[in-house]
């Protein structure tokens, strides 16, 4: 009976509750079947009651003894019961309810066979590096190991991508980088049950929000960067992005197609100048988003981007404000903007605007100083002050202490407080107190604090992105709304392409022609779309991640064949020949190195072994071609190997090398050439012989 409701395990627990069992004569000779049920675990019309006398143990990771019934997992707040009526229920407890309601068993994971490989490129035309690539092979791993908590309930392959790119300088782009992880994989355990398509989305949207969150209260709060991730679990793809991004699906064979089209934030779109209108304060110029008033702009302009009613009629802050004051201003400015006084070649619609906005404006002021006059100055003077910059923010609030500084921005909303139903600027002055207080509390170092707020008078080449603060705060004329996107993988071979910045503006087309010789390179297919692009931008960059879905198609290689080199040699083990691009960077001394690179940096090396794999492939099976180039311009001492060995590295086993050219080499197949390997050595193009 133990066997047959329980298996095994309830043939062990029994059995060892019948070798602890202590017999009394009495028992010996009475024994019978139904004193056995005394110490069984089993019951006749109860063996449900007895199945669940031992603790039940739920599958996965992560659970945590509660109380003496229940475990819980607490990433996603789930509790199992083990004991009791309740046993082997999946339980979460509901608030509003004030009580626990069951939910289903978690996820069984499943491993599909699907393949990934992921390489990033960057392509510096002018200045800094501005991005920041992040590639996770294994967030399961990087869990464990990073976070100290597993991740048991997702499907495998698990991946996930980003690639961050820094607009105003790399300061935001490289923190994103190091925090990405730390943010994306707690709400990814946040679930133990499937996830669906939308709900990946929403992980990702998730993970951008909290990475943002908490840099807009970092010293790189004003450095600003676009974001694009990707997460791969299993069969499902999601994907999201905020700035100037886009992701494209292009197969081995057929056309591209887009995944995550264009995401929004060009600053000369229809809906996004209106939009920035209607917030005030914002300038566009050559591309560019401004917080700060230009230079050379014309009364219409001025009207139109002002921050505020009194900005509208030219008060500055040491203005003495009163209504014969408004009225003169008011004057002057309506002969400017006036439509029928507009010159002939000016844009009729924007000088309508203008004057209306003026009207507005004027008959704003005029309703709060005949409602408080003292309250109306004082919401002039709090919206005049630059609150963005730590000298404007302390002369707002009268003090750089925090804690004095909180009081102060209160004892402002009180004196304002008769403006609250009569300005239309209440809210906006709000938010400078806010912002006075916020700038005050964030962290800076004397020698940082220039810089950044230096930082306030360049403008952004988008209206969407991550960071940003002095264009997101006190007003919103940027914004940080991720977009989603997400798919089942297709079947075949793909090319996931994540771009970023002029990349981006390459179209669906241009990304197959330009990268059709490296259907199976990402690395290589990143670096060409970079190049691509040529002088738009003085910093380029991409990542490729290729996806082959036919692994368990495809039948299973043949054995390898085992060195013979020496006694005991390692059973898995390849033949490669390599050509070695060095630069003049590379921090190890290299023994094996034939003469001084000719590349002096990174980025040339790579250049130059594109052009040499780009040749190669094109060449087909020209078994002569490789050797012409090996001599030519590898700087490796093998290349100067004799007749067909140059090149030639021999036999190879696992751990000889560096671990991203090991993982380069023993995925290839036999005479396939691999995609650039980056190692302390320099840039590598790799052949497997066999």
């Amino acid at each position: 009976r133990a066997y047959v409701a329980e298996g095994a395990d309830g043939v062990r627990r029994a059995g060892g509750r019948l070798l602890q069992k202590l017999w009394t004569p009495r028992e010996i000779a009475c024994a019978d079947e139904q004193e056995l049920e005394n110490f069984s675990s089993i019951r006749p019309q109860a063996s449900k009651a007895a199945s669940i006398e031992q603790k039940l143990i739920p599958p996965g990771e992560g659970w945590t003894r509660y109380d003496e019934e229940k475990l819980i997992n607490q990433h996603s707040q789930v509790y199992f019961v083990q004991i009791g009526p309740e046993a082997g229920q999946y339980l979460k407890w509901d608030a509003p309810g004030m009580k626990f309601e069951s939910v289903g068993a978690p996820h069984t994971p499943k491993e599909f066979p699907i393949a990934f490989s992921t390489g990033s490129a960057s392509l510096i035309r002018k200045g800094a590096k501005m991005d920041r690539a992040v590639i996770l092979n294994d967030i399961g791993k990087i869990a464990r190991l990073a976070l100290k908590f597993p991740l048991g309930f997702v499907d495998t392959p698990a991946c996930a991508h980003a690639l961050f790119q820094g607009l105003r300088t790399a300061e935001s782009a490289q923190w994103c980088a190091e925090n990405f992880h730390k943010k994306l994989l707690p709400i990814l355990a946040g679930k133990i049950h499937t996830y669906e398509l939308k709900e990946l989305e929403d992980v990702l949207r998730r993970a951008l929000e909290a990475l943002d969150a908490e840099l807009m209260q970092s010293a790189h709060a004003n450095s600003g960067c676009a974001a694009l991730v990707a997460l791969l679990l299993g069969d499902k793809i999601a994907v999201a992005g905020v700035g100037r991004v886009r992701v494209a699906l292009i197969p081995e064979r057929g056309a591209a197609r887009p995944l995550l089209p264009l995401c929004a934030g060009d600053p000369y779109d229809e809906d996004e100048c209106a939009r920035i209108r209607e917030v005030g304060g914002g300038f566009v110029r050559e591309g560019a988003l401004y917080g700060v008033p230009l230079e050379n702009v014309d009364d219409a302009d001025r009207i139109l981007c002002a921050r505020h009613s009194f900005e509208v009629l030219g008060l500055g802050p040491d203005s003495s404000l009163d209504v014969k004051l408004v009225k003169t201003l008011y004057r002057k400015l309506a002969l400017r903007v006036h439509p029928d006084k507009s010159p002939q070649d000016a844009d009729l619609v924007r000088y309508k605007r203008a004057f209306a906005r003026l009207d507005s404006a004027k008959d704003a002021v005029e309703a709060m100083l005949a409602e408080c006059a003292e309250s109306c100055r004082e919401l002039h003077r709090v919206l005049g002050c630059e609150a963005r910059t730590r000298v404007g923010a302390a002369a707002l609030l009268g003090t750089e202490d925090v804690d004095e500084a909180e009081k102060a921005s209160k004892a402002l909303w009180r004196k304002m407080e008769k403006m609250r139903h009569v300005s239309p600027d209440f809210a906006k002055a709000e938010a400078v107190c806010r912002e006075a207080v916020a700038v005050l509390r964030r962290p800076f170092s004397a020698e940082a604090l220039p810089r950044q707020e230096a930082l306030l008078r360049e403008g952004l080449p988008t209206s969407r992105a991550m960071g940003a603060r002095d264009l997101r705060e006190p007003y919103p004329l940027v914004v940080m709304k991720p977009q989603t996107a997400s798919r089942i993988l297709p079947n075949g071979r793909h090319r996931v392409a994540l771009l970023v910045g002029a990349t981006a503006d390459l179209g669906d087309s241009e990304l197959a022609s330009a990268s059709a010789r490296f259907a199976r390179q990402p690395k290589a297919s990143a670096l060409q779309w970079c190049v691509a692009c040529g002088e738009k931008s003085a910093c380029l960059s991409a990542m490729c991640i290729g996806v082959d879905t036919t692994r368990g198609e495809e039948p299973a290689p043949k054995r390898q064949r085992l060195s013979t080199s020496g006694v005991g040699a390692a059973e898995a083990s390849v033949r490669v020949r390599h050509i070695l691009f060095a630069h003049q960077q590379v921090r190890i001394v290299d023994p094996m190195l034939r003469r001084t690179p000719a590349a002096k940096n990174q980025q040339e090396a790579e250049l130059a072994a594109l052009d040499a794999l780009e040749k190669l492939l094109a060449a087909g099976k020209d078994p002569n071609l490789f050797l012409r180039l090996c001599r030519e311009l590898s700087d490796c001492q093998s290349a100067t190997q004799p007749g067909t060995l140059s090149g030639d590295l021999g036999w190879l086993g696992r751990g000889q090398q560096e671990p991203a050219f090991d993982d380069a080499v023993f995925s290839l197949p036999l005479n396939g050439y691999g995609d650039m390997v980056v190692t302390s050595r320099g840039v590598h193009i790799v052949q497997r012989l066999a």
